[in-house]
């Protein structure tokens, strides 16, 4: 995890025991594909699994994801581009995506109204 947050590690190579539905695990599994420093919705996740309607139980699913950060549902937003929902709280989602951003040397402005992380260090999570 100390890689990830000095910005040397983008993804993980662990191997997980992912212990959930089967709709669960797809939703996991779809998280993982998505890069690092990049956003989706809800409901791209939703079509991705197959399952355009299917948007609320996405939500539900990433919400039981038992790997925050190394399986990641911080990189999911909603249709219209903000923030909602995440275990660890806004402020931490937030964090996490101006991370990425940084890291990659983007800036997420608007869509999600985000802003630099830079010089910052992670949030604490209460």
């Amino acid at each position: 995890m100390g890689e990830y947050f000095r910005g040397l590690r983008r993804q993980f190579e662990l191997p997980l025991r992912l212990e959930g539905t089967p709709f669960q695990k797809a939703a996991w599994q779809a998280l993982l594909e998505i890069p690092f420093g990049q956003t989706r919705s809800y409901r791209e996740q939703a079509r991705a699994l197959g399952r355009p309607s299917a948007t609320r139980a996405v939500g539900a699913a990433n919400g039981r994801n038992p790997f925050t950060i190394i399986v990641p549902c911080h990189r999911v937003v909603g249709s219209d581009g903000h923030l909602t929902g995440y275990t660890g709280g806004l402020s931490v989602k937030r964090w996490l995506l101006q991370h990425e951003a940084h890291i990659i040397g983007a800036t997420l402005f608007g869509a999600v109204g985000l802003e630099t992380a830079a010089g910052q260090g992670p949030p604490t999570l209460s």
